[in-house]
């Protein structure tokens, strides 16, 4: 028979946790694997941001790739338009190289005169001279504003203002 487990008083108060309690014995049942089910159907919850995440991942590696064949055309169109350039430009360079090669002065020269072209120091010199007057010098906005605030307080400078006479009274234009 189970002793009564003995509690402890401190004052008149009980205290938690002073008794002592007697162990319970576990029985063991052996375990037996189970048996597969036939016909049953087992779901498995898939969370959805991962598959959207997934596909997000399977889509960014579809770019890369279409991007890294995309790049690798590029600089093979690159190359070959680079090689084009330098054959263009040693072919200028040769083109060049013979233009100055081939130039003849004396015959350019020969067949200038030839033509009835003389040279500049024979021909006849004759100079102009051509003065030009100097404009009024217009007021700047400063003085501007001064003559119109002096109008205002102390009348018209009448040797500024400017007199319209050629009006018809009547006429519209």
């Amino acid at each position: 028979m189970d002793q009564k487990p003995v509690i402890q008083y401190v004052g008149q108060f009980y205290v938690y946790g002073s008794e002592v309690q007697a162990r319970k014995k576990k029985e063991h049942k052996p375990v037996l694997p189970k048996a597969p089910r036939t016909g049953v159907q087992h779901c498995v919850y898939v969370d959805p941001v991962a598959v959207c995440g997934i596909a997000v991942a399977v889509l960014m590696l579809v770019v890369l790739a279409v991007g890294a064949f995309q790049l690798r055309a590029a600089m093979q169109q690159y190359n070959a338009q680079s090689e084009q350039l330098s054959a263009i430009k040693r072919e200028n360079a040769r083109l060049e190289h013979l233009y100055r090669t081939s130039l003849d002065l004396e015959a350019v020269q020969a067949q200038a005169e030839k033509l009835g072209m003389v040279p500049a120091e024979e021909l006849e010199h004759r100079e102009l001279v051509v003065t030009v007057g100097q404009a009024p010098e217009e007021p700047t906005a400063w003085e501007n504003f001064l003559w119109f605030v002096k109008g205002l307080l102390n009348g018209v400078d009448e040797s500024r203002a400017e007199v319209f006479t050629d009006w018809e009274i009547g006429s519209v234009s």
